[in-house]
């Protein structure tokens, strides 16, 4: 069907529908009405849609009722086409023939951006045609085929020999209550200032790396250097604070060299723009997938992620969903810190944190797979008898158990680590 023009792929596809509505389900995943070159073939394609998806009829008859201008068209185009049989293969072509105006659409976009001088537009360019490379797979799935696949998931898990079955989070406390993290999971970590989330998180991303997972970072909080000041204290065992001020030993010296080998050893790629907004996220890991193969990826953080025009609830809700799309589409974990309403400061007593309390809460809270949050009494209790320890409240888990784990704080490394343990 190479010589097939796109009005005519257009007009076979709704021709085939006005014949044999059923067919409408297999085209469905394919098309669209933005699939569509002329407004009205996008039209009847859009009526046709809506009445199948009712319940009710969809000729050229009803077609005409619904609207009456497109009356004609209909006939013409159920008396004039192939047939139904092979409306699918015309939908492939229609859906292709899209790909292909907008890749050209990217192109004079980009063109325009880089002008003006705009230096994400390379960015954000990859990652629409990489979305336009997508492939359109399976979503529909008998009960039978549901349930061998889920008996290949357990025999590969016993083939395993019981080890870790996802990401290791490098705290053998958690990893026994999650599993480690898990491809297509959303993961969402919250606490207050000074729990020390960005160093939680710095934890994770070397486990990851060290795992040969090759992460991916958005760090809108912090900037790439002081990520890497952050990443150097933690792999050499060095405090921070010394890095910081230089006053660094022979013994520091060698230590910081042994950690850097080690540390440029590990593949990883960090994004640290301020005012990253949900389209140049997506972008930039859909690239990072495809170019380097990303395992997992990390995003400091949530509530820092932008929709331009929306107010602050619906921009976190998009976010959030966003966040969870990606993760199912790259078929990666996705982690992101969130932050935590102040008034948790003022309550009497208790003051540990619950998936509620995160701000504009709901939507994160529904999208999350995992939701952890991040406590240490002595923040604020100086006479705690917990100095020196941190929980990790687990408050959602939908592969396993809720409940807390405590584990160490390094405070001078900013490094966490199990309960008798002094390293990742």
């Amino acid at each position: 069907m190479s010589n097939v023009t796109p009005a005519f792929a257009e007009e076979a596809v709704i021709g085939g529908l006005l014949l044999d509505n059923m067919r409408f389900h297999d085209v469905a995943p394919l098309v669209s009405v933005d699939h569509f070159t002329s407004p009205q073939r996008a039209r009847v394609f859009g009526l046709i849609r809506d009445r199948v998806l009712a319940g009710e009829p969809a000729d050229s008859v009803t077609i005409g009722e619904a609207s009456p201008d497109d009356f004609d068209f209909a006939v013409h185009l159920a008396s004039n086409v192939p047939g139904s049989s092979a409306v699918v293969a015309y939908a492939e072509i229609v859906r292709e023939n899209w790909r292909r105006r907008e890749a050209v659409q990217v192109g004079l976009e980009l063109v325009s951006a880089a002008r003006a001088g705009e230096t994400d537009a390379v960015d954000v360019a990859a990652g629409r045609l990489l979305a336009l490379n997508a492939t359109v797979t399976a979503c529909e799935y008998t009960g039978k085929q549901a349930l061998q696949q889920a008996w290949r998931e357990v025999d590969r898990n016993f083939a395993n020999g019981g080890r870790l079955p996802g990401i290791p989070t490098g705290l053998t406390a958690l990893d026994e209550i999650l599993g480690g993290w898990h491809d297509s999971d959303l993961t969402i970590i919250g606490g207050r200032p000074a729990m020390g989330k960005t160093a939680f998180l710095g934890g994770l991303i070397e486990a990851a790396a060290d795992a040969g997972k090759r992460p991916g970072v958005i760090s809108a909080e912090q900037p790439a250097v002081q990520l890497a000041l952050r990443r150097l204290s933690l792999v050499s065992s060095v405090a921070a604070s010394r890095l910081r001020n230089g006053q660094l030993e022979d013994e520091d010296w060698t230590r910081l060299q042994s950690g850097m080998a080690s540390a440029v050893a590990r593949d990883m790629w960090i994004y640290d723009r301020s005012a990253v907004t949900l389209d140049e996220l997506v972008g930039i890991a859909r690239k990072w997938k495809h170019a380097h193969d990303i395992g997992i990826l990390f995003i400091d953080y949530a509530q820092r992620i932008s929709v331009p025009r929306a107010d602050r609830i619906t921009e976190v809700s998009q976010v959030a969903r966003g966040m969870k799309n990606l993760a199912r589409d790259l078929q990666i974990p996705v982690i992101a810190l969130a932050q935590v309403v102040k008034t948790v400061d003022q309550r009497i007593g208790d003051k540990r944190p619950n998936a509620g309390d995160l701000a504009n809460s709901d939507e994160l809270t529904r999208e999350a797979d995992q939701i952890l949050m991040l406590y240490r009494d002595e923040v604020y209790n100086r006479e705690s008898p917990d100095r020196g320890m941190a929980e990790v409240l687990i408050e959602k888990n939908r592969h396993g158990p809720t409940g807390f784990k405590k584990v160490r704080f390094l405070d001078e490394t900013m490094r966490f680590c199990d309960v008798g343990g002094d390293k990742w």
